[in-house]
């Protein structure tokens, strides 16, 4: 993947901002199944950033989404921060599971996987609601080693089958850049 491809977080002040284009959003199949879940406006990520939240030691995880990922429906949305360390390769999982799923889970719940050391530094924890026009999450930056800079991407992913939990979600919807 180039560097001009994906978003770079300085360490600055100002943080770090990508742009996507509207309407870009569409159910790209990762896997076997006849689901075929609609389009919906929290699919579709319209910008994404980082930025260090004053002297408090975290990240704030953004992404700007054309609907409200509150208003999830049938299925697990999960939103998926790709961060590239210098050292590590991490993922911060945010998924929603919608009131009306079949899922045993409800609601919202954060993660962050180590891909390197291939094991999760924090498991599934349940959190609270999301604002209505986007996904915001602090990221202790002591999760992910205390990066002064690193690659970033963030993709929107809907899982169909609530009883196949052990494999990546159904499809891939969107992603920025």
């Amino acid at each position: 993947m180039q560097n001009d491809k994906i978003g770079f977080y300085t360490g600055t002040d100002n943080g770090s901002l990508i742009v996507d284009q509207r309407g870009d959003a569409r159910p790209d199949k990762q896997y076997k199944t006849s689901t075929v879940p609609a389009v919906m406006g929290y699919h579709d990520i319209l910008w994404a950033g980082v930025r260090k939240i004053d002297n408090s030691g975290a990240f704030l995880l953004t992404a700007g989404l054309a609907g409200d990922p509150n208003m999830n429906e049938k299925y697990e949305t999960t939103y998926v921060w790709h961060i590239i360390t210098s050292t590590h390769v991490y993922t911060a999982i945010l998924p929603n599971f919608a009131p009306d799923s079949n899922f045993a889970a409800k609601g919202w719940y954060f993660a962050v996987y180590n891909n390197t050391r291939e094991k999760y530094i924090v498991p599934m924890t349940r959190i609270s609601d999301m604002p209505k026009d986007r996904v915001e999450f602090p990221l202790e930056a002591s999760l992910i080693g205390n990066p002064q800079s690193f690659h970033y991407w963030v993709s929107v992913h809907v899982r169909v089958d609530a009883q196949n939990l052990d494999k990546p979600p159904d499809y891939l919807m969107d992603y920025a850049p």
